[in-house]
């Protein structure tokens, strides 16, 4: 790719997402407020279920885990049917695909930011933190991983979703049942079977839940830092990145 082929498709995909922003902008509200609910609609059902008492340290940690899965499940099954559902603009205008995720990727990242950033200062005066310049440095890093661990999750589902177009009708119920089985309600390993622990294990989302509640010192000592999912989100973006290179050529002739 030379310069100015980079510039265009620089130029469009910001001329994209500030139309899909734009789209967004009536949505914004539910869009905000969504995590908050599911978070607490659920956590509602595992407090009666349990007989657990929730204070506002078990709600607010609940939260930011609900809004961290709500996201990256969001632009899964979002980027499932990318490909299909803009088969128009792929047919009648040259451009690099990939661009697409790229676009659906950053719009629900920047809601997500922008929800995380007041979620994790309420935290910090909430929850006493001796440790909080740290979680403040840390923050960032997680941030980019996890900018970086959507790209990539995107440009997969996008290949996935063009051979198995139903998988995004067949997958949120799946995805809702993982969350509940998640680190956001399943803590402590005590009292959690072991099928569960390896289910958590192997699921993406849950790795990335696990690795901000590390970030922000959430059941730790103290914050650490997530280096290991930022060189693994790296690791991640660049084999889907070529991945969708040899796919994506193919692809586009049968949508």
């Amino acid at each position: 790719m030379t310069v100015a082929d980079f510039n265009r498709a620089v130029r469009l995909t910001m001329s994209l997402a500030g139309y899909e922003l734009l789209t967004q902008r009536k949505e914004s509200f539910l869009g905000l407020v969504w995590p908050l609910l599911q978070a607490g609609g659920l956590l509602l059902a595992f407090n009666l279920f349990r007989g657990d008492a929730g204070g506002l340290e078990i709600i607010l940690s609940t939260y930011l885990g609900v809004l961290v899965w709500t996201t990256a499940s969001t632009v899964l099954i979002s980027n499932l049917r990318i490909l299909p559902a803009n088969r128009e603009l792929i047919t009648h205008i040259a451009f690099p695909h990939a661009i697409l995720s790229v676009v659906d990727v950053s719009v629900k990242y920047l809601f997500f930011v922008a929800q995380v950033l007041v979620g994790v200062a309420v935290w910090l005066v909430v929850v006493p933190n001796e440790h909080w310049l740290l979680v403040l440095a840390y923050l960032p890093i997680y941030l980019l991983a996890f900018y970086l661990a959507l790209l990539a999750m995107a440009w997969m589902a996008s290949i996935i979703g063009a051979a198995l177009p139903d998988l995004s009708f067949l997958l949120p119920p799946v995805l809702l049942l993982l969350l509940a089985l998640s680190p956001v309600f399943q803590r402590t390993a005590e009292g959690v079977s072991w099928a569960v622990r390896i289910l958590n294990e192997i699921n993406p989302l849950s790795l990335w839940v696990d690795a901000f509640y590390a970030t922000i010192g959430i059941a730790q000592a103290g914050p650490a830092a997530p280096f290991v999912f930022l060189a693994a989100a790296l690791a991640s973006v660049v084999l889907a990145r070529y991945l969708i290179t040899m796919c994506y050529r193919e692809i586009t002739k049968v949508i």
